[in-house]
C-alpha cells in the first residue's frame, strides 16, 4: 500500500506541476490578452454552472471510490443517471439564461450560459470513468489525463485570445479542457456502460452520494456566493479583479490537494479498520502537503504589490489587496481541505454535509458583511472569519472520532504555523527594499521564504524529520518515475 501511495503521490505530482504551471500561465497570459470586464463577465456565468454541476454528480463518484464492491451493471446504472441528470440540467442551465443576463444587466451573459450548458453534459459522460480510474487505483493514467487536459484548454484558450479577444476564448479553454479529459477517460478505462442493475441495487450509492452532494451544494453556495454579490453590487471589471486575485492565489491551493486527495481517499477508505496506518498515512501526507505551500502563500501575501503588475500588467494593480486578504485565508486552508478526506473515507457523509450548511451560512455571513466596501470588503471579511471562526470548527468537528483526533491535527499545524511566523520577520523586513528590479526582488522573497520555513522546522526535531521524509519521498518518487521511464 505504501509502495502504491507513492507510486501515486509521485506521478500524481509530477501532473499537478504541470496543471500549475499551465494555470499559472493561464491566468498570466489570458490577464493580457483579454480586459477584466471579460473575466467578469465570465465569473458572472460561472457560479450558476457550477451549482449546475453540483447536481449533476450527485457525489455518485465518491460513492464509487468508497465502496468495498461495485458491478458492472452498478455502474453502468449510475453512468446513466448521471447522464440524465446532467441533459436534464444542461437544459435547465440554458433556459435560465435570460433570467441571468437581466440579473446582472449584461446582455453578453446570455449567450455565454446557453453555451456553458454544454459543459454539463461533458461532465456527466465523464464522471463515472474517472470515479473508475481512481477507484482502481490507476493514478498514471489520470496524472495523464489531467495534464494533456489543462494544455489543451491553455492552448484553445490562447489560439482564440490571440485571434479574437473576448470572453469566448476563456469558454473555448474551459469545454477544451472538459472535453480532452471526458474523452481520454473513456479511453484509458476501456469500460463502456451496458444495461443497468436495478434501481434497488444502486439505492444505498445515492444514499452515501446524497451526504456528499449536500456538502457540494454547501460548499457551493461558500466558494460562489461572493463573485454573485460583486457582480451584482460592483460590476464586472471589480469582479473580474477579484476573480483573477481569487484564481491566482487559492484555485492553485485546490489544484494541489483535489488530485492529492484522488490518490487518498481510496487509499485511507481501505486503512480505515487500522487506525495506526490510517494516521500515519494522512499525517505525513498532510504534512508534505504544508511544507509545500506555506512557504509559497507567503510569498504570496508578502509581494502582492510587486507580483500581480509583474505577472498581469499594471490595470490590474487594483487585485493586489484582494490578493493579500485572500492571502491570509489561503495559509492554513491547504491542511482544512485534507479534512474532507477524512470524513469521505470513514463515510460520515452526513456530518460533511452538516459541516458544509455551517461553512455556507459563516461564509455568507461574511461575503454580506464585506460588501459595502467592495472586493477588498468581501476579501477581508472572509479572510478573518475563515481563520477565527471556521478553521476551528473544522479541525475540531473533525477530529471528534476517527484515527484522526483534533490535537492530532492541531499537532501536524504547530510546526508550520511557527516556520511560518519566523519566515514573515526577514519578508516583511524585504517589503522596506528594493533592488529596483522588481524579478530580483521577488526571487529574493521567494528563496527567503522557502529557506526561513525550512530553517526554522530544522531547529526542532519534529521539523526535521518531516524535511527528512519530504527528502526520502523525493528520493523514492524519481527512483519511480525513473523505471517507469526505462520500461
Amino acid at each position: 500500500m505504501k509502495s502504491r501511495a507513492v507510486g501515486g503521490a509521485a506521478v500524481t505530482g509530477a501532473a499537478q506541476a504541470v496543471k500549475v504551471v499551465v494555470q499559472f500561465v493561464s491566468v498570466v497570459v489570458l490577464a493580457r490578452l483579454l480586459s477584466p470586464g471579460d473575466f467578469g463577465v465570465f465569473a458572472m456565468v460561472m457560479p450558476l454552472t457550477a451549482f449546475v454541476m453540483v447536481f449533476q454528480d450527485l457525489g455518485l463518484s465518491q460513492a464509487v471510490i468508497t465502496s468495498r464492491e461495485i458491478t458492472r451493471e452498478q455502474m453502468s446504472g449510475l453512468f446513466w443517471i448521471n447522464l440524465g441528470v446532467a441533459a436534464l440540467l444542461g437544459l435547465l442551465l440554458a433556459a435560465s439564461a435570460p433570467l441571468l443576463g437581466l440579473f446582472y444587466g449584461e446582455s453578453k451573459v446570455v449567450g455565454l450560459t446557453v453555451a456553458l450548458a454544454a459543459t454539463v453534459v461533458i461532465a456527466g459522460l465523464g464522471s463515472q470513468h474517472f470515479a473508475l480510474l481512481a477507484r482502481d487505483m490507476r493514478f498514471k493514467p489520470l496524472a495523464m489525463i489531467d495534464s494533456a487536459s489543462a494544455v489543451i484548454g491553455l492552448a484553445t484558450g490562447v489560439l482564440i485570445a490571440w485571434w479574437r479577444p473576448s470572453v469566448w476564448a476563456l469558454f473555448a479553454a474551459t469545454t477544451a479542457s472538459m472535453s480532452a479529459g471526458m474523452v481520454g477517460a473513456w479511453l484509458f478505462t476501456g469500460w463502456r456502460p451496458g444495461r443497468p442493475a436495478p434501481f434497488a441495487e444502486v439505492r444505498a450509492m445515492l444514499r452515501l452520494g446524497g451526504g456528499v452532494t449536500t456538502f457540494n451544494i454547501s460548499n457551493f453556495f461558500a466558494r460562489n456566493l461572493d463573485n454573485v454579490l460583486i457582480g451584482r453590487v460592483a460590476g464586472a471589471a471589480e469582479l473580474g479583479l477579484y476573480d483573477r486575485a481569487y484564481k491566482l492565489l487559492l484555485l492553485p491551493l485546490q489544484q494541489i490537494n483535489n488530485p492529492i486527495g484522488r490518490v487518498m481517499v481510496p487509499i485511507l477508505s481501505r486503512l480505515v479498520d487500522e487506525p495506526e496506518r490510517y494516521r500515519h498515512a494522512y499525517g505525513r501526507t498532510a504534512q508534505q502537503i504544508l511544507l509545500i505551500t506555506v512557504p509559497g502563500v507567503l510569498f504570496l501575501i508578502f509581494t502582492a504589490d510587486t507580483l500581480i503588475p509583474v505577472l498581469m500588467g499594471h490595470e490590474w494593480a487594483g487585485a493586489a489587496p484582494i490578493f493579500a486578504w485572500l492571502g491570509l485565508a489561503a495559509l492554513p486552508q491547504p491542511l482544512s481541505n485534507t479534512l474532507g478526506w477524512l470524513f469521505v473515507s470513514q463515510q460520515r457523509t452526513g456530518q460533511f454535509a452538516r459541516w458544509g450548511l455551517f461553512n455556507a451560512v459563516t461564509s455568507i455571513a461574511a461575503f454580506v458583511a464585506g460588501l459595502p466596501w467592495g472586493a477588498i470588503g468581501v476579501a477581508a471579511a472572509y479572510a478573518l472569519s475563515d481563520v477565527f471562526l471556521r478553521l476551528p470548527a473544522l479541525w475540531w468537528y473533525a477530529g471528534r472520532e476517527g484515527p484522526v483526533r483534533t490535537r492530532q491535527i492541531w499537532a501536524l499545524a504547530a510546526p508550520f504555523a511557527a516556520a511560518g511566523a519566523v519566515a514573515a520577520i526577514p519578508l516583511a523586513a524585504l517589503r522596506l527594499t528594493s533592488t529596483g528590479w522588481p524579478l530580483l526582488d521577488l526571487a529574493i522573497a521567494a528563496a527567503v521564504s522557502y529557506l526561513g520555513v525550512a530553517s526554522a522546522l530544522f531547529v526542532s526535531s519534529t521539523g526535521r524529520a518531516i524535511l527528512k521524509e519530504s527528502l526520502g519521498l523525493v528520493a523514492m518518487a524519481g527512483q519511480r518515475l525513473g523505471r517507469r521511464k526505462l520500461a
